[in-house]
């Protein structure tokens, strides 16, 4: 492992102040339209925010724009980290939150942003990966990569049979929800197609309301030895997500949309695996506190995508499970097309970069060619 140059406390201390903030709404169509539930998919929207600190350093931050106005969810918080160093990343956040109260929970996507930005530069001035500031406790990390975008249950099978060749050793399942023979067909191939070895858990993106919807299909995985179910409820039927735990013996995995530490304490006290995501629950501030509060409470932790930046918290945190990743050939999840260094994995491992900051880093000039508006607040 490489050694990096240690920084005192005086240095970080003076880092120097954010000048400028710019955000950027990129959209990178597919190369095939996807079919997630009854949702077609023909492209994915993304969010970049830079921070450009007072010596020339920079901050990176992405995130999913959702059909949300994340750009200008970021340009609306945006003013409360000009002038105020990445050292000071807490009082950024707490002066954010605390402008406008209720409208915190909508808001907090973009404070998510800018927080992930503010750490990222904040490790890179110090010339330190993210994990080495957190404290390392491990090199590499599982990859649970995902499939299942509208394609048919034999094409899906082929997927995981190719994955399982590869050293991949957990599989995540996009299924229907509402469509029980198609699920079963779906679920059984995966099974078949995987070795004894490999798992798979599934996600049914919220597509049940009672207690009732769900049982069916959640049945049908633990019969079938899946090793999670997640999203069965939105975070907000946190007394649903209770009870269906109640009656199965496969975990539930909720929380990828949870906003702060409240949420995800409810949620750990309902469910047995949180889904965390820096850049809506409160950036890497929030992210941690959800982190801390899963290894009090024995919680198995598994990040929803952007695998390198979640690696970080990964090779920190031991409550992680693994990262999750939609590898370039499903072609759900363009990203990769924006950054300049990819994800290294090896045998189904994710090594985890070394390289100063956060493990997020995009070509701003690239990213415009997929630009539909750009803001800049501040000189």
């Amino acid at each position: 492992m490489t050694s990096s140059p240690a920084t005192s406390v005086a240095d970080v201390a003076t880092m120097p102040a954010v000048i400028a903030v710019e955000a950027m709404h990129c959209r990178i169509p597919f190369p095939n339209p996807l079919q997630l539930g009854k949702v077609r998919m023909t492209h994915r929207d993304y969010v970049l925010v830079r921070l450009q600190l007072a010596d020339g350093s920079i901050g990176h931050a992405v995130g999913f724009e959702r059909g949300m106005p994340l750009l200008d969810l970021v340009t609306r918080v945006a003013p409360h980290y000009v002038g105020r160093s990445p050292a000071m990343r807490g009082a950024a956040r707490q002066a954010a939150e605390s402008a406008t109260p209720p409208a915190r929970a909508v808001l907090m996507r973009g404070i998510s942003l800018l927080d992930v930005a503010m750490w990222d530069a904040c490790a890179r001035h110090q010339g330190l990966p993210l994990w080495a500031l957190l404290g390392g406790t491990r090199t590499r990390v599982p990859v649970m990569p995902v499939v299942g975008y509208g394609s048919s249950p034999e094409a899906i099978a082929g997927q995981c049979r190719d994955l399982a060749s590869r050293g991949f050793r957990l599989v995540k399942v996009m299924i229907n929800g509402n469509d029980l023979a198609g699920d079963t067909r779906l679920l059984s191939a995966v099974r078949e197609a995987l070795p004894e070895a490999v798992a798979f858990g599934i996600d049914a993106h919220w597509s049940w309301k009672t207690l009732a919807d769900a049982l069916p299909t959640c049945r049908l995985a633990e019969h079938l030895g899946a090793i999670f179910v997640e999203d069965p409820f939105l975070p907000q039927q946190w007394r649903n997500v209770a009870a269906l735990q109640a009656e199965l013996k496969v975990p539930l995995a909720v929380g990828e949309d949870v906003i702060d530490r409240y949420g995800f304490r409810d949620l750990a006290e309902s469910a047995r695996v949180l889904r965390i995501d820096a850049s809506v629950s409160g950036g890497l501030t929030g992210v941690i506190e959800a982190l801390h509060l899963a290894t009090t409470m024995d919680r198995d932790v598994i990040p929803h995508v952007f695998p390198s930046l979640h690696g970080q918290l990964a090779a920190a945190f031991p409550t992680i499970r693994c990262v999750e990743t939609i590898l370039p050939e499903v072609g759900a999840d363009p990203i990769d097309r924006l950054f300049t260094e990819e994800a290294r994995i090896e045998n189904g491992d994710l090594l985890i970069s070394e390289a100063p900051g956060a493990a997020i880093a995009f070509d701003w000039d690239r990213a415009t060619c997929f630009a539909l508006r750009s803001e800049r607040i501040g000189g």
